[in-house]
């Protein structure tokens, strides 16, 4: 238990450090990226999604878990449907309106029928971010190809 704790420390530090030192740009990759994604591929992958899923939801650092947020829609190996669906689910409830925003853009990225449904139940407050949240939910109907924050990825 002890070194798992210290596996899931070291991810998030690797992931703060990569925040910290290089700023998020929308339709660029970022280091963090691959930080999850070597992670991801790791013997540890059900304690790796359970750590990324709780730095997503930390509502005490909601910069961090937007940042989170948004990389790992760029992560084509995390996790299962279920799992970004139920990610998605428990982000859109959440307080802080950066860690929204983040997940309508991971939901984007990630696509499909699950994160159409799962957008198109929400009931967003915040105007901008509701008609933010119809247009990815028309995207994804009409399959336009996705673009992290409206911009397509470089």
């Amino acid at each position: 238990m002890i070194i798992m704790d210290k596996r899931r420390a070291r991810l998030r530090d690797e992931l703060a450090a990569a925040f910290e030192t290089h700023p998020l740009e929308d339709g660029m990759d970022h280091p963090a990226e691959r930080i999850m994604e070597r992670a991801l591929q790791s013997e540890e992958t059900r304690h790796v999604l359970e750590e990324l899923r709780r730095c997503a939801l930390d509502a005490t650092r909601p910069d961090f878990a937007a940042a989170v947020l948004r990389c790992l829609g760029g992560c084509a190996q995390a996790g299962i449907p279920a799992w970004r669906t139920a990610l998605v689910r428990d982000a859109l409830a959440m307080d802080e309106i950066e860690i929204r925003d983040a997940t309508v853009q991971a939901a984007e990225w990630w696509g499909g029928q699950a994160m159409r449904s799962v957008l198109g139940a929400h009931v967003e407050p915040v105007p901008w971010l509701r008609a933010y949240i119809q247009d990815v939910v028309e995207d994804l109907r009409t399959g336009h190809v996705p673009g992290w924050g409206n911009h397509a990825r470089q």
